[in-house]
This record gives C-alpha cells, structure tokens and sequence, in this order.
C-alpha cells in the first residue's frame, strides 16, 4: 500500500470515529433526556461508582426541583444560552474518547435537601429544614456542618444539595447553593450495569 493510499485510509477512520462519536452523543444527549456515569462515590449507597444513569432534562422545564429529588447539575457553570449547550456537547464528546480511567465528569449528581425559602441547619449529625429534623433513610455516614454557615436560609433560585454519603461528599457543605441555571435534569434510571437497571426511587 502506497503512503498516500495509507494516509487517505487513516484519515478516512478517523472521521468514520469521530462523525460516530458525535452521532452518539447527540443520540444520548438531547432536549429531553441524557446520560451521565457514577464516577464519585458520595452517591452510595444509592448510587455506586459504574453506573450509569439516564436524566429527565423535560421536567424542570415545567416544574421545580422538590427535596428529594436526585438532580444532574453542571459543576461551576450556568447554561443559559444555546452556545453554552455547544460547550457542554463538546465536552461530552471528547469524554467518547477517554480510557475509563481518565474520564471526568463536568456533571454532578446529588440529592435536593433545601429548596428556595427553607431554613437549612445542620445538628449533632442530623439535617433540620425549618426547624424540622428531616428523615433520611438513605444517608451514609454522619452529616457535619463542614465550612457552610448554617443555619441559612436558601435564596430565591437557588437549592441546597448533599450526597447521600454525607462523610465523602462534595457538595453545598464545600460550594454552597447551586443555582436554578446550572440543573441539566434529574436523574431518573439506572441502565447501566444490567443487574442495576431500573427506575431510581
């Protein structure tokens, strides 16, 4: 095989890789659903590090997130405008080509706790939202105050969010309220491993 003949097929699989690579990416990562890896372990127990999850992006567009909810946000970053989607898409199409070991995830997944106008505070371990202790049943480990000044009250667009595995979790403890603009969807159903598939609850 001559060079030239050699270069034009090299040429020819990369762009046959990387037109897949984008077709898949639009495909997974659309106006009403995508998708997103487990890559931290400050989901467990409901959430382990694997797995892969697919996110209601049609929701929040007609409602607000509720505590309780696991959301999908944008760490550091509001999208707001189509060319901030482009950033976003780019993103997730360099992660195609990523060994496993090195994927990173500009999304985060984590529970609504405090929703706009609730009182959040942290106490011997537990979460109160306007002076109610909440129940639970889902956190790993002891819920500290860490460096957050509690209590306080969650601003107008804005949401307190935690990991379930409050003793590793980086979350609003570490980087405050999140805001309104940076929640892609909520994460509503495991497909990935099979013996994991099925609607989170």
């Amino acid at each position: 095989m001559s060079g030239k003949n050699f270069l034009l097929r090299e040429i020819s699989e990369w762009i046959i890789t990387l037109t897949g690579a984008f077709i898949l990416v639009m495909l997974l990562n659309t106006k009403v659903f995508a998708t997103t890896a487990v890559l931290q372990s400050s989901m467990q127990d409901t959430l382990m590090e694997g797995q892969h999850l697919f996110i209601d992006k049609l929701t929040y567009n007609f409602a607000y997130p509720k505590k309780g909810d696991i959301i999908v946000f944008i760490e550091n970053k509001s999208i707001n405008s189509f060319a901030d989607e482009i950033k976003v898409f780019l993103t997730d199409v360099k992660e195609v080509f990523k060994p496993i070991n090195e994927k990173s995830n500009i999304r985060l997944v984590k529970r609504v706790v405090g929703t706009p106008g609730d009182l959040v505070d942290i106490k011997d371990g537990k979460i109160y939202i306007n002076g109610v202790e909440q129940n639970e049943p889902y956190v790993k480990g002891v819920t500290s105050k860490r460096d957050f000044q509690l209590p306080d009250k969650v601003p107008y667009g804005k949401y307190f969010v935690l990991g379930d595995n409050r003793g590793v979790s980086k979350d609003s403890r570490s980087f405050g309220f999140i805001d309104r603009s940076q929640v892609e969807g909520r994460a509503v159903f495991r497909f990935w491993p099979m013996d994991t598939f099925g609607k989170l609850k």
